[in-house]
């Protein structure tokens, strides 16, 4: 997930390694020892009436020390919570998206223990007393849209990298927990121009924690979360280095119906730029289309298959965060033209100079 603008910290914060022993539901919740942290969904939704959508719901967590000092005062021992909320209406090809930032703890939190998040009216979290994750999303986009889903797992939770110690780049530093449930079967609510109607769909929740990511030959990064028809999925990142290349540190994995995950390197010849779509507000130019070439770990096949974004225009502009990025919702459509599966991408420093230099 993109992270948003951090100034240099002036406190040591502590760092992901390898070997870290997982427990639940503690680390569902907040790790305020860490600089940053979020937690991220995507998914397609259908409508009664056979309307698709796409939305995105990310909640962020950044430590006090990210606030640069204002007018002279200290800095307020208190988090940053941002968060970022979109809808996109395909057969309208309109794209609703708001970012939120909030310091005061009446207003937003992320509490330790368990997944209790709130910004304004946003909240997210975990149903207790289940025998499955299950998980409440409540959001809105200004006062036009709402959501009210429920999130039911259908795959254990996938530690990606090594056993969720997720490696960036070179530095050990470069790092990650990185904990996903890639469906959630979903079902709830959607208010919009107006009209309330219900929803089902599939959707996917990544939670990372961090306190360092790119390096400082990287500008940005490529990445894609894949659900699959045939009960597959497959996430992918293309870290980007000054010179447009993958890092070495750049993967791929894909993830059985057991939620098990198979690591292999991504390499540029993986990943292909079909199409690209410049930005009418940004004037940023993002690869929209892709054909993805990746050895099938089970088989001597190369699954190959085409990512077609549902409508160009879905850019979040970053106007609090001052990041922007391409958050899309896509169809997977394989070489015949058949639709085998639905994604969602994600695409980051494509800025005239790249704008995510300062979390180097």
């Amino acid at each position: 997930m993109v992270l948003p603008r951090l100034q240099a910290a002036i406190k040591e914060h502590a760092i992901a390694k390898a070997g870290h022993q997982f427990e639940f539901p503690r680390d569902f919740g907040s790790h305020p020892e860490f600089k940053i942290e979020w937690w991220y969904i995507t998914g397609h939704l259908t409508s009664e009436d056979g309307q698709r959508y796409g939305y995105q719901a990310t909640f962020f967590r950044l430590s006090s020390d990210s606030e640069p000092p204002t007018n002279g005062h200290q800095r307020s021992s208190l988090d940053l919570h941002l968060a970022h909320m979109a809808l996109l209406d395909p057969k309208d090809k309109t794209f609703y998206h708001q970012e939120r930032l909030q310091k005061n703890p009446w207003m937003a939190h992320a509490k330790t223990g368990d997944m209790d998040l709130k910004n304004g009216n946003w909240k997210l979290r975990r149903l207790k007393g289940t025998m499955t994750a299950e998980f409440e999303l409540q959001g809105s986009i200004l006062a036009d849209i709402s959501l009210n889903l429920k999130l039911t797992a259908r795959k254990p939770m996938t530690l990606f990298g090594d056993e969720g110690y997720s490696r960036k780049g070179e530095n050990p530093k470069a790092a990650s927990y990185y904990m996903t449930f890639t469906r959630l079967q979903t079902t709830g609510t959607l208010r919009l121009k107006g009209k309330s109607f219900q929803v089902q769909g599939w959707s996917w929740m990544d939670h990372e924690i961090s306190s360092s990511q790119l390096e400082q030959d990287q500008v940005g990064w490529d990445w894609v979360s894949i659900r699959l028809n045939d009960g597959r999925d497959i996430m992918a990142y293309r870290m980007r280095t000054t010179e447009e290349k993958a890092d070495p540190y750049s993967t791929f994995a894909w993830v059985d119906i057991d939620g098990n995950a198979s690591h292999q390197a991504l390499q540029d010849d993986m990943w292909r730029v079909v199409r690209r779509w410049t930005s009418p507000e940004t004037k940023n130019t993002y690869p929209v289309e892709i054909e993805l070439s990746l050895p099938d770990h089970k088989s001597n096949n190369v699954f190959r298959a085409h990512l077609v974004p549902l409508s160009d225009d879905q850019e979040m502009l970053g106007l609090i965060s001052g990041i922007e990025y391409w958050e899309g919702a896509c169809d997977v459509i394989d070489l015949e033209g058949n639709q085998i599966g639905e994604a969602y991408m994600e695409l980051t420093g494509y800025g005239g100079e790249s704008d995510l230099n300062t979390l180097k």
